[in-house]
């Protein structure tokens, strides 16, 4: 697994269930809402990386995810100005409660890295808290500026019983040959089942299996990945495999174009 692929992975296993590490955000009520959503607030737009929604108490967690030690001072400011409607609705998630719906910031990182982000934080005078993953630990640093419903499943940190699953295996910001290393390994398996034809947004799914939960540019960067290896798996191997891109229509004259065909 890539390095700066592990902060994002280590957690949603903590959400998903069904790995060998313990679920703790699930048991706590969390569930994941949304991957890589554009949200814009009164001080800009962020990316979130991560979405969670603890659906009790309508309660949003924002996650930044930094594969570095440094934070941007602009970015850290957009989401601390970010209202939970705006990601509400960014992220369609569904309130199926009354309760005003509420937001909070976490920062997520490897934990060699932990005490720069901390310190940037610091430094631009923004307390959020700090998930800190290392491969059989996760911490959570300045945890006092976490909601209660954050703090307490993750207060003592988290020992894991293996390193972190990999939910996420890459992303557009991958390298090629480790997109098609799985892209070639998924267009194998619907060989072998005989599948004659699989879409390309079929065959992202596969891939992807939280595409769905991906904002749509973000969607559309996954698909434009996928195509690519596919084209070089496909080049390499002409005899298996082949691509048919779509079909392009010739356009219309306006005299052909009819917006009630059968009207008056």
């Amino acid at each position: 697994m890539e390095a700066r692929l592990r902060p994002v992975n280590a957690l949603l296993g903590l959400v998903m269930a069904g790995d060998i590490n313990p679920p703790t955000l699930a048991q706590a009520g969390f569930r994941v809402v949304g991957l890589e959503v554009p949200a814009v607030g009164p001080a800009g737009k962020v990316v979130i990386d991560v979405l969670l929604f603890h659906e009790a108490t309508n309660h949003l967690v924002q996650c930044e995810a930094k594969s570095g030690a440094n934070i941007e001072e602009s970015q850290a400011r957009a989401y601390a100005a970010m209202p939970a409607a705006n990601a509400v609705q960014a992220a369609y998630v569904s309130l199926r409660h009354r309760a005003t719906p509420t937001i909070e910031t976490l920062y997520l990182c490897l934990e060699e890295h932990a005490e720069r982000i901390r310190l940037g934080l610091k430094t631009v005078g923004i307390p959020f808290p700090v998930f800190g993953v290392s491969d059989r630990r996760i911490a959570l640093h300045d945890g006092e500026y976490a909601s209660e419903r954050l703090h307490d499943p993750l207060a003592d940190g988290v020992t894991l019983n293996a390193p972190p699953p990999r939910v996420i295996a890459f992303d557009p910001e991958s390298p090629p040959e480790e997109v098609e290393r799985h892209v070639r390994a998924a267009m194998v398996a619907e060989l072998a089942k005989r599948t004659a034809h699989i879409s390309w947004t079929g065959l992202t799914e596969r891939v992807a299996p939280h595409y769905g939960l991906y904002g749509h540019a973000a969607q559309n960067k996954l698909k434009s990945v996928v195509k690519a290896a596919v084209a070089t798996i496909v080049e390499a191997s002409p005899d298996r495999f082949s691509f048919d891109p779509p079909l392009r229509l010739p356009p219309r004259r306006l005299d052909q174009i009819s917006a009630n065909p059968g009207g008056p």
